[in-house]
């Protein structure tokens, strides 16, 4: 779910967009207190609209849930799809395949060059024992011998910490939170939401969620000059840090695989993630001052990656741009094979569609490198700019049908529910109204309609490149389940039940951009 953009792109005032989001739920919920009267205004308005829009007349045949699956399925063959990586390209040329199966016209990838960062060997030892680790992703290499230093622990690292504590030359410890949501309060209390669905009711007053995409203190799309200075891995490399441990507090089962930040910014100094169980011993050792030997073996290369893309003509060259991203750190079933299926059953749905029903062209985007800075979404929309000034609206899918799951026990456990999902979706009263139809009529699960710059000036999804370039109307379909970028991500995270109810939600947004004059 996260935006986290390649150097160079910014908001709308001109500085990195990373440090406009806001990780502190206090600070959201004050900002978005102070909008709430625009926010109802908005809803009454897109209210009284959408009991006006015009209907779709055609059939539109969906894809069945075994379908659906099969290319979840098909698109998760490989451990990962990173960028550039060989088993990203695997992903990007079966993507094509199933396009031109479908008969989605003048199918092409477009390549984007990039960096590409692999890690081949990682480790972090203290006095004969191995601490389990991850590598922090595009941090910079101690080669294969690593670095010996002593370890030193400044809690959450905040600038009065670094005042306090010598870290010069030794390993920094430290605590790396979640923000959290109390999305419930939010949508009940606050009613800060232009429409919701929650058919069995389950979001209560005291409902809330993680949110893995928000690091507090480490958000990313910054460098030594541009990062907040509560920014705990910049702070230690100000301070003359040999390497960096982060401890993963608020993620479950002890996993230290955490896919983050991925802006596609080269840093220099070396990152190990630490699960929150390793981490208790970790601190321990640490205030021990204990010398550690840390390995972090990198490498980076000059690659490529490609976006994925093809057109259904419609009777006018009016677009509607439908995308996802096809790039995922680990297996990613839901980051994003869902997405991109979610994607794959509108083509397969609307190539069954003659041309004379289909009033608008639909372009289908799987873009790539949103595990690097969203690069994909910018370059499709600085390469293709006659598409971007002829689409209607943008309706990007991800993460979608996701199981919610909560710790137990010390391990991810399933609620039974589907994981929470929002619709950014941008201020033009059409575009609110249609995504209030669409969830009227459908009524999928624990889903809400919210302005698109809720945490950021642009969607803090895969939409952020387009609307950032070219500044297009946006429904921006997405979960957040807690695993999203962790390892756990896997097959059986997906909700087979909720995949024919997200396709006939995303449908409905089509079909009503297909109507309207």
């Amino acid at each position: 779910m996260a935006v986290e953009h390649h150097a160079g792109q910014t908001a709308a005032r001109g500085e990195p967009l990373e440090t406009s989001i806001k990780t502190s739920t206090r600070g959201a919920l004050t900002s978005l207190a102070k909008r709430l009267p625009s926010i109802w205004k908005a809803r009454r308005a897109a209210r009284k609209l959408a009991l006006t829009l015009p209907e779709y007349e055609g059939t539109v045949e969906l894809p069945s849930s075994e379908t659906i699956y099969s290319w979840i399925e098909g698109l998760c063959q490989t451990p990962h799809r990173r960028p550039g990586t060989p088993e990203g390209h695997v992903g990007e040329r079966w993507i094509a395949d199933r396009m031109r199966e479908m008969g989605i016209e003048g199918v092409a990838l477009d390549p984007v060059p990039m960096t590409v960062w692999n890690a081949d060997n990682w480790s972090l030892h203290v006095d004969g024992e191995e601490i389990a680790s991850f590598f922090i992703v595009n941090t910079a290499p101690t080669g294969p011998g690593g670095v010996t230093a002593p370890l030193v622990y400044v809690g959450e690292g905040g600038p009065t910490d670094f005042e306090q504590i010598n870290v010069s030359g030794k390993i920094v410890v430290a605590d790396m939170s979640f923000p959290s949501m109390p999305t419930g309060l939010v949508l009940k209390f606050m009613r800060a939401a232009y429409a919701i669905s929650d058919p069995d009711g389950d979001v209560k007053l005291g409902y809330g969620q993680c949110l893995p995409f928000l690091r507090s203190t480490f958000i990313g799309g910054t460098d030594e000059n541009s990062a907040p200075p509560n920014d705990v891995y910049w702070q230690s490399f100000k301070h003359g840090a040999a390497a960096v441990c982060l401890i993963l507090r608020d993620q479950p089962s002890n996993s230290n695989t955490h896919y983050g930040p991925y802006d596609g910014i080269m840093k220099p100094l070396p990152g190990l993630w630490i699960g929150k169980g390793e981490g208790t011993r970790l601190r321990e050792l640490a205030s021990q001052g204990k010398e550690a030997t840390f390995v972090l073996d990198s490498r980076t290369e000059p690659g490529m990656m490609h976006n994925v893309w093809g057109v259904l003509p419609g009777m006018s060259n009016e677009v509607i741009l439908i995308t996802s991203h096809h790039d995922s750190p680990f297996e990613g079933a839901t980051e994003d094979a869902s997405g991109t299926a979610a994607v794959l059953a509108q083509a397969w749905a609307w190539a069954r569609v003659p041309k004379e029903q289909r009033p608008k062209t639909l372009v289908f985007v799987v873009d790539g490198g949103h595990f690097y800075g969203s690069l994909g979404g910018h370059s499709f929309a600085q390469e293709h700019k006659d598409i971007m000034q002829r689409a209607r609206v943008l309706i990007t899918l991800e993460h979608l049908a996701a199981k919610e799951v909560e710790e137990k026990n010390g391990e991810y456990a399933e609620t039974g529910r589907q994981a929470f999902t929002v619709m950014f979706t941008s201020s033009e009263t059409e575009v609110i109204a249609a995504a209030m139809r669409a969830l009227g009529k459908t009524k999928p699960k624990l889903t809400a309609s919210i302005p698109s710059d809720f945490f950021a000036p642009v969607p803090t999804s895969d939409a952020s490149g387009y609307v950032l370039e070219a500044g297009l109307p946006v429904i921006s379909w997405i979960g957040c389940p807690y695993y999203l970028l962790d390892a756990h991500d896997t097959l059986d995270k997906i909700d087979k039940s909720q995949l024919v109810s997200v396709t006939k939600t995303a449908t409905e947004l089509v079909k009503t951009f297909m109507a309207m004059d």
